[in-house]
């Protein structure tokens, strides 16, 4: 078959099973753009070593020294401010008492930007981490943290809407 023959046959096949000749340039882009976009946002993360660094690190169940129990109700954490000590291990007992569902996240305030910013833009995108924790209404977890420096370190909800008002911090004493 000729190469005039072959064009004729592909394009006779697109109109007959209802798909256009996309040309090469544009699948390879279209595929790149899936890729980069799949390994972006499969498991949002901003730096995770540098993040726990700032803010200290997962906790160790057997070395929790307190329990903190936060009410999540609609756009507002209750309590929003809260002390810890330096090398404290808190377990976070999480409700979600509102009608919507949230997410605490701690983290540095640049990164809860950054994480409130991409939930903007796209809503549908799950974040995952250590520091997270997602409640759907009247559900409740537990987050469990070592808090390694002193400072304040800064937990909020990334949802669209959310941040502006679901803010709190953890001050980290000596």
């Amino acid at each position: 078959m000729t190469k005039r023959g072959k064009q004729a046959s592909r394009k006779a096949a697109a109109r007959k099973y209802g798909f256009l000749e996309v040309p090469l340039i544009i699948r390879f882009a279209f595929l790149a753009l899936t890729l980069y976009a799949t390994h972006t946002f499969s498991n949002v993360s901003f730096n995770d070593k540098e993040a726990n660094a700032a803010i200290g690190k997962p906790g160790d169940p057997s070395k929790v020294s307190r329990i903190i129990k936060i009410t999540m109700v609609d756009y507002m954490f209750l309590p929003s401010e809260i002390d810890v000590k330096q090398g404290e291990t808190i377990e976070f007992v999480i409700k979600n008492g509102g009608n919507k569902k949230h997410e605490m996240i701690i983290d540095t305030m640049t990164n809860l930007r950054k994480y409130a910013k991409m939930r903007r833009n796209h809503p549908e995108i799950k974040t995952t981490g250590q520091n997270q924790v997602p409640l759907d209404p009247d559900e409740r977890k537990s987050l469990r943290w070592e808090f390694t420096k002193t400072g304040i370190i800064d937990f909020a909800c990334p949802l669209p809407g959310h941040f502006k008002g679901m803010r709190g911090k953890i001050n980290v004493e000596n």
